[in-house]
């Protein structure tokens, strides 16, 4: 996704709201959105804008007036009505809408005044009134910002930076927005498609790339697989979760801003299905089938904390994280896997726990009984000598089980009463009672 949306940024470049106002309208759908707001489709990366929107004067410069902006809000109100519902064309005008009426309400704040807010490309930016004492590159020039002479804004979503004279000129869209509608990580490990596809330009600012100039090679981002001017490309180094999830490899790798900003944002965000992806990895890596294991335990043992008062107090962030019912993980939960730290807050989180269910009068009475021995032993889901009928959630003890020969008793009666009932369809009404009888 990420290498589509690099591989189509000149239409971010030429968007309808630009920095020239020579610049004509392409036909290609801008995929700026100001919400961040998550879409089943993928409309800003493949939707073309249609003849109707293309011949209306929709498009402003950044000097534009209140005047200028509340006509073409107009317009695109009247093109909003007009056009089918669900369509790409509808989603496209909404987006833009959107970000017409952000700044209008940016003009009529500041009066004509330094913009203090400023919303383009998905980016939400805020001048930077009090820096960092650390040096500031800006994204988009790659220069550096003085921040005692120089205006200078940041993102409050994806942290993009840049000078005041640079912010009307961006062509990058706003990585949370991106990561947001996609929802996942590229799983392909560094899927290059050559300069030429790209026809020698940057994937981003479409910048003419040469190996004849050193300060214009191209740089070829990892997780993307595109290549990018050196202004775009910073040689930041990231671990890679396509190469993590498929030979558990956590080298460092050259990537672009773009990536770099997309990873950094969507770190902690459980996008990776291991089970799906790869699930021979669990064989490789005994630290992951460990904390695997201890993930359906901590499922079952959040079920019974949810259901007392006293363990509600046991359900840590770690337990909402990990003990959910999608199974998915984070790059930060598979890098706390690889150094060992996640696996010792399991293990102790896990026996704070047991303990408390095991102990509590509330959580032990709603444990299971071995019907095949018939002891007195209070059987959990989470016992590893443990086992759990898939049809009827019956639990007998593992030897048990197999002493039985892998058989349910429950499930035998059950079978045993449903051929029953097929030969004579009077008996169900003779082996089901009538609970009222026994109610006053």
């Amino acid at each position: 996704m990420a290498a589509a949306i690099a591989n189509d940024s000149p239409k971010y470049k030429n968007s309808l709201i630009c920095c020239s106002p020579n610049v004509e309208i392409t036909s290609r759908a801008s995929s700026s959105s100001t919400s961040g707001c998550v879409s089943a489709d993928e409309s800003y990366d493949s939707s073309y804008v249609p003849k109707s929107i293309v011949n209306k004067k929709l498009k402003i410069h950044s000097s534009a007036t209140k005047e200028d902006i509340e006509k073409a809000i107009n317009q695109c109100k009247e093109l909003v009505l007009n056009s089918a519902q669900c369509s790409e064309e509808r989603k496209w005008l909404v987006r833009y809408l959107v970000e017409l009426r952000l700044r209008l309400e940016e003009i009529k704040d500041n009066n004509g005044q330094t913009r203090v807010q400023v919303s383009i490309k998905g980016h939400h930016f805020e001048q930077q009134t009090n820096p960092t004492n650390r040096k500031q590159y800006c994204d988009h020039c790659s220069g550096v910002i003085w921040s005692i002479v120089q205006g200078s804004y940041i993102c409050t979503d994806c942290g993009y930076l840049c000078h005041y004279k640079c912010v009307d000129h961006i062509c990058r869209v706003c990585a949370h927005v991106v990561m947001t509608e996609r929802g996942s990580f590229e799983m392909s490990i560094c899927p290059e498609r050559g300069l030429a596809e790209q026809n020698y330009k940057c994937a981003e600012c479409e910048t003419a790339l040469t190996f004849k100039d050193s300060w214009n090679e191209p740089r070829l981002c990892d997780y993307t697989g595109l290549y990018f001017c050196a202004t775009c490309h910073w040689n930041d180094l990231c671990a890679i979760p396509a190469r993590v999830v498929h030979n558990w490899d956590w080298e460092k790798r050259y990537v672009s801003r773009l990536a770099f900003q997309m990873l950094s944002l969507s770190w902690k965000r459980p996008y990776i299905d291991v089970e799906r992806i790869n699930p021979k990895l669990f064989n490789f890596i005994a630290e992951l089938e460990w904390v695997h294991k201890m993930r359906k335990d901590l499922e079952w043992m959040r079920r019974y904390l949810c259901a007392c008062t006293d363990g509600a107090n046991l359900l840590s962030p770690l337990i909402v994280q990990l003990g959910d019912v999608n199974k998915k993980y984070s790059m930060s939960h598979l890098e706390s896997i690889n150094d060992g730290s996640l696996e010792t807050q399991l293990t102790a989180l896990t026996e704070v726990c047991r303990s408390h269910i095991t102990n509590c009068r509330l959580c032990s009475g709603k444990g299971y009984l071995c019907e095949i021995c018939g002891n007195n032993e209070i059987l959990y889901p989470f016992d590893s000598g443990a086992l759990m009928c898939d049809k009827c959630n019956s639990m007998y003890h593992r030897s048990c089980w197999l002493r039985k020969g892998e058989k349910c008793l429950k499930c035998l009666r059950l079978d045993e009463r449903k051929k029953i009932t097929e030969v004579d369809p009077d008996v169900p009404d003779a082996l089901h009672y009538d609970i009222d009888k026994f109610v006053d």
